[in-house]
């Protein structure tokens, strides 16, 4: 069954975390949350969220069988997912950092065409936890994105989708996405990573985004992406089709232009009379 109306929450602290995942690997963190909701069965660090291969390949619109593929691989590396959360130790104001798995257990079902997975205790409460601050989207705004910086980039921006503006630091956006090794040149870094991620946000996405940057000194130290929502395309009205004149001389053509009271016969002496 598809997800495509189901929300996908997240605690910002979450989406401002530091990881690294696969476009599969987030495609089936992102199911689970909404497959998880749409049955009500809800997340905890116990049970298992069962997600379907031919729900996951109706979702994402790839064939079944790359769907189970991408699930079996992502069984075995989902379990060795990290993720770096930065906050502030309550006793001495002291910053932190928590590494965290996303998941605590994962196993894909052979020959019935399943993957199941099993929260990790930490990352539970930053995607059930409908608190003040957290970030909520479609799945179906996401689900044609080929890339796993587009994904990231969409929820870092909508994050911030009332004030319709966010300049990011670069050497934070490095970090957040786990490249700070590759795409050392600021050109590399764009071309890569941050056109091929708008060019998909603004394909697929319910938002236009474009951006800039600022320097420091020499150097660019800043993005800054400006994005608005897409006009929902109006409905086209239905043009009026003109009526159709039955051909002159048909009984139609003689009832329609009867006068109040005459019968057909008088009609007909009178239209010939006419010409």
């Amino acid at each position: 069954m598809s997800n495509k109306n189901e929300l996908v929450v997240k605690s910002n602290r979450l989406v401002e975390a530091s990881y690294r995942l696969t476009l599969a690997e987030q495609r089936i963190i992102l199911y689970a949350i909404t497959e998880a909701r749409r049955t009500q069965k809800g997340l905890n660090a116990v049970d298992f969220v069962t997600v379907q291969a031919a729900d996951y390949a109706t979702q994402f619109n790839i064939p079944v069988k790359q769907a189970y593929e991408q699930m079996k691989e992502a069984a075995l590396t989902l379990y060795e997912r990290r993720f770096n959360l930065y906050d502030t130790y309550p006793e001495s104001g002291h910053p932190r950092v928590i590494k965290g798995r996303w998941v605590s257990a994962a196993t894909y079902i052979d020959g019935a065409g399943v993957i199941q997975l099993q929260f990790s205790g930490l990352v539970v409460p930053y995607i059930t936890r409908l608190e003040a601050e957290f970030t909520s989207y479609r799945l179906e705004k996401i689900a044609h994105m080929s890339s796993a910086y587009a994904i990231r980039l969409y929820e870092l921006l909508i994050q911030w989708g009332s004030v319709g503006k966010r300049e990011i630091e670069m050497e934070w956006l490095r970090k957040a996405l786990m490249v700070e090794s590759e795409y050392k040149a600021i050109k590399d870094f764009k071309k890569w990573v941050i056109d091929v991620a708008l060019s998909q946000i603004n394909e697929h996405s319910d938002l236009t985004v474009s951006y800039d940057q600022r320097k420091t000194g020499r150097n660019v130290t800043h993005l800054i992406f400006t994005f608005s929502p897409k006009e929902e395309p109006k409905p086209k009205k239905a043009r009026a089709r003109k009526p159709v004149e039955p051909p002159a001389g048909s009984r139609e053509y003689i009832e329609k232009h009867a006068l109040p009271g005459e019968t057909w016969e008088q009609a007909e002496r009178r239209l010939r009379a006419s010409g």
